[in-house]
């Protein structure tokens, strides 16, 4: 009986042995756990920091872009104005040609061969209110 006495008390030494060492593991974890929640916590924000410098990169370069092509549709913009001016113009002086031109012709056809030039005043009287 002495052996067998023996032999529990080596089992219940290793057993306690066996606890004694996981319950030191499970002490030890637990009290490394916030340090590596922390770095866990700082190596993810690190990487959205740098995700997020990249994009603000992307878009301050996107914004440059932007005001290049703002720039340049403003000039594009008022050259059109001043083409648009200079159509108007000159079709304002077009008129005015052909009104005196008409004048003209009104003035021949006192004279003579008023069948060619009352054809030619109706056609152009006729273009300046179809075009005008």
């Amino acid at each position: 009986m002495d052996e067998f006495l023996i032999a529990v008390r080596q089992f219940l030494l290793v057993c306690g042995a066996v606890i004694t060492i996981g319950g030191a593991w499970k002490v030890y974890k637990d009290f490394k756990k916030p340090n590596d929640d922390l770095k866990e916590a700082v190596r993810r924000h690190e990487e959205w920091l740098k995700r997020d410098n990249e994009r603000i990169k992307s878009i301050e370069t996107l914004l440059i872009a932007q005001e290049g092509i703002k720039a340049e549709l403003s000039k594009h913009s008022q050259m059109l104005s001043e083409h648009d001016q200079r159509l108007e113009a000159d079709k304002m002086r077009g008129n005015l040609t052909l009104k005196a031109e008409l004048a003209i012709i009104n003035n021949q056809l006192a004279d003579s061969g008023q069948d060619k030039l009352a054809e030619i005043r109706d056609e152009i009287q006729e273009f300046l209110l179809d075009k005008n």
